[in-house]
């Protein structure tokens, strides 16, 4: 009953995405600053210092309008609508989630991704993506999971409010890049000086050189992106935890165990972590949602003992005999197939 009352007032925002939103309030003032000496650039050519925030302002309006937000998804991932066997099957599985959440089918919308990665992910305030490696991978239950894992991302308001952050945060990347860039030239140096043949001057002239431009440009990287890194670890901490409270929206829905057939999938099938920067470069912008870990999501090991831990609860609370099995079934990956045959354990959700 809990959760017909919530889904029925529709997406609402928990302390996950009102921190988002703080902080957007928070980093507002910082990223207006950096966007001073380009404004005032453009303010050359007549475009006046107001308008140029209130254009800026206005790209963040924009982005809730679904158009925007298509676009911005087509952008980042090879997105389609579904055929129209695969439209069938998603109607089927979805239809399943909503009910059980009492949302209405026409607020959301679910389109696929033309990738090989099994995986899933919310894009603004009302756009699902499935790839075709999840469908071909996921039985019915296991896919049943990861749209329960998603519309708990919605419903919360967590990908919306975390879009707006990252548009604030924009400039700061930006800023970073700069930092970057004036660090470069002392990196050449250093690998010239490093590089090159001879022999060292009185009392190692060189490499006390050496020294001091690589001390130089990781200074100046670090000045400039450091604003950057304190916003991103501040969301990156966010994101962690709002993936445990849709793990137990997903739970208290009814799909636990499916959710966690497919986590124990995919930890036993995954590659190792790739290391990755915590403020993200834009040559790791196309696909770092669905090929390399991230630093939004804890470990697979601890997400999937909190699930068994909600799911023991509940099973204490309310268990027969069919059930236990059921869930058991469930829960254990390679343990037969889904309904027409599918499998019933591959999956990651993101």
């Amino acid at each position: 009953m809990a959760l017909r009352r919530f889904s029925e007032g529709g997406p609402r925002p928990d302390r996950t995405a009102l921190l988002s939103l703080g902080m957007v309030v928070l980093f507002a003032p910082l990223a207006a600053l950096c966007l001073l000496p380009l404004l005032l650039l453009l303010g050359l050519t007549g475009l006046p210092l107001r308008l140029g925030y209130a254009l800026w302002v206005l790209t963040a309006c924009l982005y809730g309008l679904r158009p925007v937000q298509l676009a911005l998804a087509k952008l980042l991932w090879p997105v389609r609508r579904p055929t129209q066997g695969e439209q069938q099957r998603l109607d089927e599985v979805w239809s399943r989630v909503l009910r059980r959440a009492a949302v209405s089918e026409r607020r959301f919308r679910i389109w696929v991704v033309d990738l090989a990665d099994v995986n899933a992910h919310c894009v603004g305030r009302d756009l699902i993506c499935v790839t075709t490696g999840a469908l071909a991978e996921l039985g019915d239950r296991e896919l049943a999971g990861v749209l329960a894992h998603e519309l708990g991302h919605h419903l919360r308001m967590h990908t919306a409010a975390a879009a707006f952050l990252v548009w604030v945060l924009l400039p700061l990347q930006a800023v970073s890049l700069v930092g970057s860039g004036l660090a470069l030239p002392f990196a050449r140096m250093a690998r010239g000086l490093g590089s090159a043949d001879g022999v060292d001057c009185v009392f190692g002239a060189r490499r006390a050189a050496v020294s001091v431009l690589a001390r130089l440009e990781s200074g100046l990287r670090l000045v400039f992106a450091a604003p950057g890194m304190l916003a991103f670890a501040v969301k990156n901490a966010a994101g962690r935890t709002a993936e445990f409270q849709v793990d137990a929206y997903a739970v208290d829905l009814g799909f636990g165990a499916e959710l966690l057939s497919a986590l124990r999938w995919f930890e036993a099938c995954a590659q190792p972590p790739q290391v990755q920067p915590l403020v993200p470069g834009p040559r790791r912008a196309r696909h770092a949602a669905v090929r390399e870990a991230r630093p939004t999501h804890p470990p697979l090991e601890r997400r999937m003992a909190r699930i068994t831990a909600r799911l023991a609860v509940e099973s204490a609370a309310e268990v027969t005999p069919g059930a236990a099995a059921d869930v058991a079934c469930a829960a254990v990956p390679g343990q037969g197939a889904g309904p027409e045959g599918r499998p019933v354990s591959r999956t990651l959700l993101p």
